[in-house]
């Protein structure tokens, strides 16, 4: 099967596990698209780029920006098809939207947001709060965190 034939599948999957009011059928039909996305080693960059319609450095711009998720150890580059297929989806939907500047401002605040929460450090502080290594701030506390105020200078002569 092709790799667009994977990905088409993959979303045609996501819509119906969407659909679905079961939850042993959201289950199984969640099992099923992670075992079609599990038969593939992952699209090489350019297969990727060829199915999103993106170029290569994009999809490797995407990839580091957490947009998309690469094959771990995988030479040359793979890219993950879930992560492909999601993100073909999202893709899809900005080109029905190509005049909405907005929604695309909006998009990319996203995709910032989400590679700044994916980050180590946000992690690690997570972990603290869910651990309970954390204290609460007061004023003086808080005045010792900051850096100290810079008063203006005077521009008049």
């Amino acid at each position: 099967m092709s790799l667009v034939g994977v990905v088409e599948d993959l979303i045609a999957l996501q819509h119906l596990f969407e659909q679905e009011a079961d939850v042993a059928r959201r289950r199984s039909l969640d099992a099923i698209r992670r075992h079609v996305a599990e038969r593939d080693q992952g699209a090489k960059i350019a297969e990727a780029a060829k199915v999103l319609g993106v170029s290569a450095p994009t999809v490797r711009a995407w990839t580091e920006a957490g947009a998309l998720y690469a094959v771990p150890g995988a030479r040359p580059a793979r890219v993950d098809v879930m992560s492909l297929a999601a993100t073909k989806q999202v893709v899809d939907e900005l080109r029905r939207h190509t005049g909405d500047r907005q929604l695309l401002a909006d998009v990319l605040r996203v995709l910032r947001d989400r590679a700044d929460l994916a980050g180590e450090e946000v992690q690690s502080a997570v972990r603290d709060v869910v651990e309970g290594r954390v204290r609460r701030l007061d004023g003086q506390g808080l005045d010792q965190l900051l850096p100290p105020q810079r008063t203006k200078r005077s521009t008049s002569v």
